[in-house]
């Protein structure tokens, strides 16, 4: 009896194991799958209008061709006859020269013969004594160089140089020569030696000033 119970019960509960291992097995599974994008469909865009053509410009007309010269390498447009006119009625000023005034005139300078005139490089010098001073200061360091034949005919030379404020000479050089090579070198060798003059005077506002010294010499 007992035997026949548990028999029962064990096909009752292998039926039921059997219906509900056939229902899991019968039912879908869902298996992920990729993710959907949604995408919007925008209709192609219409024909855009090409840009009207450029404005065709007419070619302005070209100046004239400057061909090069053979001396400049470069064509000068002639002036107008305006520009001339103005260059005619305003000509370019060239630089003037310093004015030189002669304030000693030839007269006899020291024991040796010598005639020394002076002229300076500046208007209305007034201070005459300043010049008497340096004639005579060139005059001591000169003297007529030996051998020196003149044949009764007089030299002239004339020596450029210019005083510094404190008395300073500098820049000598022969301004105008004799045609007497030795008289040329003796007249520049007194001006060198005479170096420092007497300083400027006070009164004259210029920063140096310039001097032409003649020399003039007869032999007796």
């Amino acid at each position: 009896m007992m035997r026949t119970a548990a028999i029962a019960s064990f096909t009752i509960h292998s039926v039921v194991m059997a219906l509900l291992f056939a229902i899991g097995t019968g039912a879908p599974r869902l298996v992920p799958g990729p993710e959907v994008v949604q995408v919007a469909l925008i209709a192609p865009p219409s024909e855009v209008a090409a840009p009207p053509p450029p404005e065709k410009r007419e070619h302005e007309p070209r100046g004239e061709t400057l061909k090069p010269t053979d001396e400049t390498g470069v064509k000068i447009a002639p002036l107008t006859p305006r520009k001339q006119e103005i260059e005619k009625q305003h000509p370019k000023k060239e630089p003037e020269p310093e004015p030189t005034t002669t304030v000693l005139p030839a007269a006899p300078a020291g024991p040796r013969g010598l005639t020394g005139e002076v002229a300076v490089d500046a208007g209305n010098f007034e201070f005459t004594y300043y010049l008497l001073l340096v004639r005579n200061r060139v005059a001591e360091n000169w003297s007529p160089p030996v051998g020196l034949v003149l044949r009764g005919q007089p030299v002239r030379a004339v020596v450029h140089f210019r005083i510094e404020r404190g008395g300073e000479v500098g820049e000598a050089a022969l301004e105008t020569a004799s045609g007497v090579d030795f008289f040329d070198r003796s007249a520049l060798r007194a001006v060198l030696l005479s170096t420092p003059m007497p300083p400027l005077p006070l009164g004259f506002t210029g920063a140096d000033l310039g001097v032409h010294f003649g020399f003039e010499y007869a032999a007796p």
